[in-house]
């Protein structure tokens, strides 16, 4: 069941996310360009480091309820820790 929930999911970013020819390196994305991103590939790319981070701790679950005071603690970090990458500070946060 949870193999199929993820087919769907997968299939559905597939068709909604307009395939772009930009390749970033993640590991090299720092809390200062954050500023910078339009709001899509912001969401985005919050939506991998979630991902990411639970892929790293082993946890596959997803507190939905928890996303909005999740961004806001990684927006602090960053505002206060510009140099430091995304990775590193997702992780840091969700380590607190």
């Amino acid at each position: 069941m949870k193999t199929a929930l993820a087919a769907i999911a997968f299939a559905t970013i597939a068709f909604v996310v307009p395939v772009q020819a930009e390749s970033i390196a993640l590991a090299t994305v720092k809390c200062s360009d954050l500023a910078t991103m339009n709001d899509d590939d912001g969401k985005f790319l919050f939506a991998w480091l979630l991902g990411y981070a639970g892929g790293q701790a082993s946890d596959t679950t997803l507190d939905l309820g928890a996303t909005d005071a999740i961004g806001k603690n990684i927006g602090e970090y960053c505002a206060a820790n510009p140099d430091v990458g995304v990775v590193s500070a997702v992780m840091n946060v969700l380590s607190e």
